[in-house]
């Protein structure tokens, strides 16, 4: 690694709590230690969840609980924009990269506040989503407009997203698109290991959902679903959050909840992804989503909705992303898309992957191909040259 330019990289983020953007903070974290960076992770607040690759320094800004509602921590971004500036001046760093709007927010303020370094923002999701997210989405808005133009660049993670970004605010010349970054090896090697919490059965054919159960993420169509499938098609869910109780209340009404595993928020999920037969994504709205990468590098069937922002460019790439879906459903080059809701195309896509075993085998090799060009290696070069030659 001597031919590269050895740099201090520093980056904020909410928390290392369960998320897309912690495991990609931390996998672009890994590899640039091993490429003798010295990196160090900042956070608002302390709440990790995964472990930390050794050599990566992390850093709180404060002892604020995680468990506070958003406007409730909103009310706290003052707060860790100051503490972030005292960090910056104290430690003399020259550029700080966030991730999540909160954090984005804090990195912007603090330079309001004096703080003389580079300020880059990574959006992790779609702006649009604020305008239906009432009071809270709101505040999220007038942070934007009045922060994100003093940002020394913009970083999206999908086409998308930079689209719906410019849409309803600004174009600039410092944007940039980075997909997210994955260590291939890493989720292969993770994905034989063992399961000793749950038994895949041999007669049944399972379908499985990974996320925080939140309203965005639609898991009741997952359900609903399910209820309409053959009684041995069965799902298994891996993720916890607010919406649990009712989702497992809805399973029971609909008379599925014994073929639905609730198995709650797991270190390794890659190993239950590999050993189901289809890996599905309900979402309303999306950034650039890791699971669907980690399912086809897992070698599991994808079907998603398609959603803003990151699907329809990982699965039908070079397909119109404003085209009506045939029947409800988009055979894509690398995985099924169907319309955000439609139960009707969600079954009918199912169907269509269980019904010919060539088809599944196809995707498997395909997308397993596709998902290789999003390699961490090739991702954090990328990342590299914003952070290091700034």
């Amino acid at each position: 690694m001597s031919n590269k330019k050895r740099c201090s990289i520093v980056f904020l983020i909410n928390s290392l709590c369960e998320g897309g953007a912690e495991r990609a903070i931390l996998t672009l974290s890994k590899q640039f230690v091993e490429d003798n960076h010295r990196v160090t992770i900042l956070v608002l607040a302390n709440n990790n969840f995964y472990t930390i690759p050794k050599g990566v320094e992390i850093v709180s800004l404060s002892n604020m609980d995680d468990s506070l509602s958003g406007l409730r921590k909103m009310l706290y971004i003052p707060y860790h924009a100051w503490k972030l500036r005292q960090y910056i001046k104290k430690h003399n760093i020259p550029l700080v990269q966030s991730y999540l709007f909160r954090a984005n927010f804090v990195n912007l303020l603090s330079y309001i506040f004096g703080s003389k370094h580079t300020v880059q923002v990574v959006n992790r999701s779609v702006v649009s989503r604020f305008f239906n997210e009432g009071l809270s989405g709101k505040i999220n808005l007038l942070f934007i407009r009045y922060l994100y133009p003093r940002a020394n660049k913009i970083i999206h993670i999908s086409i998308a997203m930079k689209n719906d970004f410019n849409r309803h605010f600004f174009r600039s010349e410092s944007e940039r698109v980075i997909y997210n970054p994955y260590d291939i090896d890493s989720i292969v090697k993770e994905s034989s290991e063992p399961i000793d919490d749950f038994i895949f059965k041999s007669h049944k054919r399972y379908i499985i959902a990974v996320g925080r159960l939140i309203p965005l993420k639609r898991f009741h169509d997952a359900i609903e679903a399910i209820s309409r499938l053959e009684s041995d098609i069965e799902l298994i869910i891996l993720g916890n959050g607010e919406e649990r109780e009712r989702l497992e209340q809805l399973a029971k009404e609909l008379s599925v909840d014994k073929r639905i595993h609730f198995l709650g928020q797991v270190e390794n999920p890659f190993k239950y992804i590999k050993r189901s037969d289809v890996f599905i994504s309900t979402s309303s709205v999306e950034g650039f989503p890791n699971v669907i990468l980690e399912a086809m590098l897992c070698k599991t069937v994808v079907i998603s909705s398609d959603c803003l922002s990151g699907p329809r460019e990982i699965l039908a790439p070079d397909s119109d992303s404003s085209k009506q879906l045939s029947s409800g459903m988009d055979i894509g080059k690398f995985g099924i898309l169907y319309g955000v809701g439609d139960i009707d195309a969600l079954i009918k896509s199912i169907y269509y992957i269980f019904s010919n075993d060539n088809i599944s085998c196809d995707y498997q090799e395909r997308a397993f191909n596709r998902a290789k060009e999003f390699s961490v290696e090739n991702i954090s070069s990328q990342y590299r040259e914003v952070l290091c030659h700034e």
